[in-house]
């Protein structure tokens, strides 16, 4: 039986983070001209919001990118994706420096994975 796909949505809001910012723009000016709340279009390049294809699609137009190469290394595989949907769940609420501070508890953990038990 063939896995479900998914789509990994931060890695998703990072390549429109990148281009945004590449094109020097706010966050809040991005998302008054896709009529779109700043709110959620935040939570759409943090990855933490899943948003409809018209949202994507529209969101593709506006930055002249191909669905393709937005979705691309963004499909996972559903068989190898529940960690990493726990993780995402766990984070969707912290700021981008609690993230970052957790990632690298995270990293700390993973150096020293043998000595734990």
């Amino acid at each position: 039986m063939p896995s479900e796909l998914s789509i990994n949505y931060i890695a998703l809001g990072e390549k429109l983070r990148q281009k945004r910012t590449a094109m020097g723009l706010s966050q809040e000016y991005v998302s008054e001209k896709l009529n779109l709340s700043q709110a959620f279009y935040c939570h759409i390049e943090r990855g933490t919001r899943i948003l409809s294809l018209e949202s994507l699609v529209k969101i593709s137009r506006y930055y002249k990118l191909s669905l393709d190469y937005l979705l691309l290394d963004s499909i996972q595989d559903e068989s190898n994706n529940k960690l990493h949907t726990e993780i995402e769940n766990l984070l969707g609420d912290k700021t981008p420096e609690q993230a970052e501070n957790l990632l690298k508890v995270f990293k700390i953990l993973a150096d020293n994975a043998d000595s734990l038990g």
